[in-house]
This record gives C-alpha cells, structure tokens and sequence, in this order.
C-alpha cells in the first residue's frame, strides 16, 4: 500500500512536468494531443472530441530561438517556451495549438506564431487556434461565450472526425467534477495546520490539467490518504499571488526560508479545482461560464480576482506577490490588493523576477525581510 501512495505521488508528479517537456520525442502520442498556452481552455471540450490537452509550462531551459523574434518583458517564459518548441519542430505532430484570447501576450503569440508559419520562419506547425472568450459579465457576453465554445467543439471535431453528442461533453463534465472533488482533498491538506508543502502540492494540484479525469482522480485520492497522515507543518503561511505562476520554483525558494506555501492564485494550485462545472442545462454554456468566471489570467475581472484574493487571505500570515517584467495586468491591480492587505494587518512582499526561474538574489531577500516582519510581529504580541 505504502509503494501505491509513493508511485501515485510519483505519477502525478510526472504529469504535471513531463507532457510538455517530452513533446516531439513519440510521434504517435503526439498526434492525439492538442496544446494549450494557458488552462483558459476547457479541457473537456479538448478530451470530447477524442484529444488529450498538454499545457505549455515556464521552465529553466534556455529559448535563444524564441529570444530572437518575440520582445524583450513583453511575454512570460511559458510563451518563449512554446515559441521554442514550436521553432525546434516539437510540436509539428500535434494535433492543434490553442492560445485563449484572455491575455495580450497569448493573443499576440498566436499572431506570431500565424506569421512566423506564413514567412516560412518555422517549416510546419499544425492548426493553430484562437479560444475567443469574453470575462465581462453580461447576457451578450454569455451568449457569445456559449457560441465560441460550440463553434470550438466543431473545430475540434473537424480535426478529429470525432463528433461528441452533448451527452458526451456532459460525461466528461462529470468526469471532470469527479478529479476536481479529489484535487480539493488534497488542496484541503494545505489549510489551517497545513501537511503539505506548497512545492509538493503544486505538481500533484496541476497535474489536473492533463491526466485523463479517472486516472487523476484515482491517483490524487490514494496520494491524500497517504499525505493526510504526515505531521503538520511549522512555519510561516503564505499565500502567493500576483501573476498567476506555472510552476514550482517560486513555492521553492519561499519555503527555503521556513515558510509554507499554503495556496495561490493559479489555476495549477488550489484555485484551479475549486468549483465544479455545472452539470444541468446546456453544456456549452456551462463550460462557457465555468472558464469565464474561474479561470485566473489576466483579463479576469478585478473584482473577481479581489473576491478570489479575499476568500484564500483566511488563515495566512503572508503574501507574497509576483509581479515579474512581463506582467502588464496584475501590477495595475496592486494598489487595489495592498490596500486590502493592510486593512487585515498581512505583511507582504512584491517579486520582481521571472517565478518560472524561482527567486532572484534581490527577490530571496525581500523574502527574507518579510518573514522577519512576520516573525518579530508575532513576538511583539507575544506570539
């Protein structure tokens, strides 16, 4: 049993920081997997039509290629990866790339990536696709949001030959819900005395996003019946915000100093499971607004992003915010999320380096300096 919990940590772990990194190395695999440049996409719309999403990641790996067309702090090292992979010939057995229209950057990479194939800059990529989603609120933005995703389902289908009855997109919606119920067992380890660090529960959260729905949810309920018996953790909780991030790295360097990660705002840790799609009515409009609402990018409403701010604040000393030089959103929101942290006493620190990379110099000292603030607060009151 104890061998099952490891290999369901070890399988979830691989999930989550192996599907990018190995496109191009199994041809035939390839060619059943659409890529994504951001979870803004609904993912049962992909697995309906008989694909299986790969969502592009930051990573430390080098992009000189990238480097030399796309702009300098304009796009996140997700994109540049993904521009890197596409010039490498990684991606030209795949089936499809998808960038949501819910940042500038990802916008603006799917028109780079259309040129670059139109000059003959990349030899040959497959089709590469704009998810159109509106995030204002509003019954012309919801009906249009349903259009794009039946018109999305058919352009899958196109690609295919697999065209799902709507009883099939709500199978997999159920599905779905299934591994975001076991996700939430594992991101409830995380609260109050938290069992998990923030490092180790990231992969295993975001693995979501492209493990078939049973696989994930089987694998995510054996790791929390393992992980639940752990002892708590010590240390200073933190929250991590800002830009939302794709990877590990930063939870790392935070918890070098003795804190715990114990969420963050980001689809691929305890925000990106906490609410389940609904199964009633017309599953178009469900995953539509289901996308629209939950998915944390930077087109996301501020209000939303401030009601998602104010519900993970409980129970933290800390917050850490990452704003790195790519950011062109989040940064506009910041007065807005200081002056809510100061009216709850919470310390925080701003990040300025890339959060794929982990911690600059400068950023590990800002680190340091607050969670000194945190601790000399705790003695000034006597603990």
């Amino acid at each position: 049993m104890r061998h099952a919990q490891a290999s369901a940590v070890d399988e979830l772990r691989a999930a989550f920081d192996e599907p990018f990194a190995g496109l191009g190395s199994d041809m035939q695999r390839n060619d059943g997997t659409v890529v994504i440049s951001w979870p803004s996409v609904p993912v049962e719309l992909i697995r309906a039509a008989g694909f299986s999403p790969v969502v592009a990641r930051g990573r430390g790996e080098p992009t000189p290629a990238a480097d030399r067309v796309l702009e300098t702090d304009l796009f996140p090292n997700r994109l540049r990866q993904l521009v890197e992979a596409a010039f490498a010939g990684r991606l030209a057995e795949v089936a499809a790339i998808v960038l949501p229209r819910t940042s500038d950057p990802d916008y603006k990479c799917f028109l780079y990536l259309r040129e670059l194939v139109r000059r003959g800059a990349i030899a040959a990529l497959p089709p590469i696709l704009l998810f159109d989603i509106l995030q204002s609120d509003g019954a012309d933005a919801h009906v249009y949001n349903t259009e794009r995703a039946r018109a999305f389902s058919k352009l899958l289908a196109s690609l295919s030959g697999r065209r799902p009855a709507e009883d099939d997109l709500r199978d997999q919606i159920a599905s779905a819900n299934r591994a975001r119920a076991a996700a939430r067992r594992l991101t409830a380890l995380r609260a109050g005395a938290p069992r998990i660090a923030g490092a180790d529960a990231l992969p295993l959260l975001g693995a979501f996003w492209q493990l078939e729905p049973e696989r994930y949810g089987a694998l995510a309920e054996t790791a929390a019946d393992s992980l639940g018996g752990r002892p708590t953790l010590d240390g200073t909780r933190v929250l991590l915000a800002g830009a939302p991030v794709d990877s590990a790295a930063l939870h790392t360097a935070i918890e070098a100093d003795g804190a715990v990660v114990v969420a963050e705002l980001s689809p691929f840790g305890s925000d990106g499971s906490s609410a389940d799609v609904a199964t009633a009515g017309d599953p178009f409009a469900a995953l539509a607004e289901h996308y629209r609402r939950e998915s944390i990018d930077a087109r996301l409403p501020v209000g939303a992003l401030l009601r998602k701010l104010d519900d993970a604040l409980d129970g933290v000393a800390a917050v850490v915010i990452s704003l790195p030089p790519d950011d062109a959103s989040f940064g506009w929101d910041y007065p807005r999320v200081r002056e809510r942290l100061t009216r709850r006493y919470l310390a925080h620190a701003v990040l300025a380096g890339d959060p794929a990379l982990g911690a600059t110099a400068a950023d590990r000292e800002r680190i340091r300096t607050l969670l000194r603030a945190v601790a000399e607060r705790r003695e000034a009151h006597g603990g």
